[in-house]
């Protein structure tokens, strides 16, 4: 990777995090419920903070690379959502 390559990337990530934290503030020292997706690994605690982010990062990727189908951490990822690439 060239350093021009590495500069729009971190740029990228970087558009992608204030994003994130915008979608995540209203919810910051506010009373949310937590979701437990119990796992294999055990507790796995989820809010509806986490999955704002998601949703913004997951959006600006699209966004920035439409052919590029996404799944996500905190989202069910069915086939038909990867295949739409959305």
């Amino acid at each position: 990777m060239n350093p021009r390559d590495a500069e729009g990337y971190l740029e990228f990530a970087y558009r992608m995090a204030l994003a994130a934290g915008e979608a995540i503030l209203p919810h910051f020292r506010e009373i949310i419920d937590v979701e437990d997706k119990r796992n294999v690994m055990g507790y796995d605690p989820v809010t509806i903070a986490d999955r704002a982010a998601e949703e913004v990062i997951r959006a600006e990727i699209i966004a920035r690379i439409p052919t590029m189908a996404s799944m996500a951490r905190n989202t069910a990822s069915t086939a038909a959502r990867l295949l739409s690439h959305g």
